[in-house]
């Protein structure tokens, strides 16, 4: 597994790398996007996700995968623009929290 960042003055972004356990090649999850308010609408976003990408054809992947928040609509559409495409209703997330300690 890989996790590589991209940083620019005006933002970050983190993808993860991880195998497919059911069939050849990887799939790349963005696990962090962020632009500064000021480099908004400036295709910052755009060429941190590129860089994303890039790095993780490099390393295999043939699919990549974000997740955002149902109330981020801004960050939907920019998702949209960028060529994913929406789950919602397809996939589920589910969540369970660890006990502390390794216990």
């Amino acid at each position: 597994m890989w996790l590589r960042s991209a940083t620019t003055s005006s933002g970050v972004i983190a993808v993860h790398v991880c195998p497919f356990f059911e069939r050849d090649g990887s799939w790349g999850r963005i696990v962090a996007l962020v632009v500064s308010g000021r480099a908004r609408g400036r295709g910052v976003g755009c060429q941190l996700v590129a860089a994303a990408e890039s790095f993780a054809a490099t390393r295999g992947c043939v699919r990549m995968e974000v997740t955002s928040g149902d109330r981020r609509q801004d960050a939907h559409e920019f998702y949209r623009r960028c060529g994913y495409i929406d789950q919602a209703g397809k996939s589920s997330r589910f969540l369970r929290d660890l006990p502390t300690g390794g216990s």
